[in-house]
């Protein structure tokens, strides 16, 4: 993992989080750590990829599943430079 993102991360740390993974789930939750290959652990976790959002508590979640993170406060969804959700 280069450094630039692990100053990134350990800015999020204790932060709510959104991830986008390649299977087209989003999960919002509490970063509580990671690692050198920017593999996440987070707390108080949800699935919110359909209407019914989804309790999933403490989840642990693989770097090579991940698309992208961004902090829950800044964006309300993952947008493309052209505007497109992903």
């Amino acid at each position: 993992m280069s450094f630039e993102i692990n100053e990134i991360l350990n800015e999020f740390l204790g932060s709510v989080i959104l991830i986008k993974l390649r299977n087209k789930q989003t999960i919002q939750g509490n970063l509580q750590d990671f690692d050198s290959g920017m593999n996440l652990i987070l707390t108080n976790s949800k699935d919110l990829t359909e209407n019914n959002t989804k309790n999933l508590d403490n989840v642990i979640i693989r770097s090579d599943n991940i698309v992208a993170v961004s902090l829950r406060d800044k964006f309300n969804s993952f947008k493309r430079k052209d505007g497109a959700s992903i």
